[in-house]
Formats: C-alpha cells, structure tokens, sequence
C-alpha cells in the first residue's frame, strides 16, 4: 500500500474495493459490449478449464442451469485475426500506462474513496472508468487503492474456474498475468451467484485465491497495489443476468469483441522507466 493522502472508505465497500485478510490486500468488477461475437483462442494462455469452446451462437439458442437472460447477438461471419493497436491512445497516471482503442473514453470516476483535494491525475487512489465505443463502463482501473488494511466481514465463499491466464510482459515489481474468472458465489443466507471477472491480477496470488473473498490486485511498483478489472456489463449486454453467468457464457464472453479488446489493453499495462 502507499502512504498516499487520507482518504476516506466506504462504510459498505463494492466488490471490486474488498479486502483479502491473508494477504492484507485489495479487491473486485466485468466488461460489457454486444460487439460481434468472435472465434478465437489466444496462443499464449493457460487454460485450466480444458472445455473445448465452440463455433459461436446465440446465447438465446442455447440454455444451460443459471443462464436466464436473452439475447439477440449472433455470429460474426467474417472473424478477425488480430487485433491491430497501431493507433490506439495511451492513458498515463502515476507512472502507470496503458493503451486503449481510439473509440474508448477515459473519465474519473465521481467515487467516494477518493481525495477531493487533490486532482485526479495527482491523486493515487481515484478511479478511472473505462468506457467501450458504446459508452458502456466496461472496467475500472485504480492506480493504487484507496482501502485501508484488514477485512470487511465478507463471509462468502468462491468455486473459481480460471478460464485463460495470460502473463504480462511488463516492468512490474511483482509478475502478473490477464485472468478471465468464472465463480460461483455463496453468501449465508442468500441464493448461490455465477460471475466472471476479467482482471490483471498478481499470479502468486491467483495460485492462492480458491474460497477466499473476491481480491483482484497486481503490485507494479513499491508501495503500489493496484486494480484493473473488468464490470458486468458484457454479461448483460450479450442478454445474460449478470448474477448467473454459466460457465457455458463465460466462453461466449471470451469471444466477444469487447473481451479480446479489453484483454488488449490489459496486456499493454505497463510502468514508466
């Protein structure tokens, strides 16, 4: 963490703000976009599910247990090949950058965590929300966070399933790697939930992340636990109820459009020299 200005914490933090006790550390959110769907498998994943994915469909076609949106997205007949970043923008704060789509937006997020003195480029802890060509909050990025130590009483437990894990190629202080996350959540007293998080995590601690709370952070420099993950609107707007995503909808979300650019820009986080 960094001795970074006060700041002030949520009494109720979100999912992406929790804390993990073992490891004092921080937390969760997924994309968004009903762009075409794609076939597509990254060369140079780890996948731990080994479920073959196959040809692209329409979600509404296909039903499985915890699936109970709609949809109308359908199959892209002409799939690309590879993403071209040639122009896309870069967006730098506090020695962090990363580059995004000419189409995407940018824009501070108007959030409680933040330090309302200072300006948000100056300001470790503001969060930024990252928005796809369709102005959808696709994910959230926090240079560092703004959540003290300990835990937030979270008594739920996580069936994770790691979908794909990409290392980063990055000057980072600790390796990390792009994981995209289905799990199922079980809250006391509440009905079982099925997420997906596509998030740039520290590996060591995707290795040990199993039932314990929802924590996404990576460590790109001293002092520096930082967060960029996905939120959950690609689950929604591809028509699926974003608190029951099935495995089987996890796998049409890595082939949207959305997905593989917002991978992208994960894939280009990097630490100025």
């Amino acid at each position: 963490m960094s001795n970074g200005p006060e700041v002030r914490t949520p009494a109720k933090p979100t999912a992406l703000a929790r804390v993990f006790g073992l490891a004092s550390l921080l937390c969760p959110l997924l994309l968004s976009g009903c762009a075409d769907v794609l076939p597509w498998a990254p060369q140079d994943s780890r996948t731990i599910d080994s479920t073959t994915i196959g040809p692209p469909q329409d979600p509404s076609e296909q039903r499985t247990a915890g699936d109970s949106g709609t949809s109308t997205t359908s199959a892209s007949p002409n799939p690309e090949k590879q993403i071209n970043t040639a122009d896309w923008k870069t967006f730098t704060t506090q020695g962090l950058s990363f580059k995004y789509p000419p189409d995407w937006n940018i824009e501070e997020d108007d959030c409680r965590d933040c330090n309302a003195t200072a300006k948000p480029l100056a300001d470790p802890f503001t969060k930024w929300d990252i928005e796809d060509a369709h102005g959808n909050e696709i994910a959230e990025f926090r240079a560092d966070s703004a959540t003290g130590t300990g835990t937030d009483g979270d008594l739920s437990t996580y069936q994770r399933t790691v979908l794909e894990s990409t290392p980063v190629d990055a000057n980072f202080l600790a390796p990390a790697a792009v994981v995209f996350e289905h799990f199922v959540l079980h809250t006391p007293g509440k009905d079982p939930e099925q997420k997906v998080l596509l998030m740039l995590n520290d590996a060591a601690a995707t290795e040990v992340r199993e039932a314990n709370p929802a924590l996404s952070f990576f460590r790109p420099k001293k002092d520096f636990s930082a967060q960029l993950a996905s939120s959950d609107d690609l689950a929604e707007e591809l028509g699926f109820n974003d608190d029951q995503v099935s495995l089987a909808a996890a796998r049409k979300i890595m082939q949207s459009r959305d997905y593989r650019l917002l991978r992208e820009v994960m894939l280009s986080m990097d630490v100025e020299k």
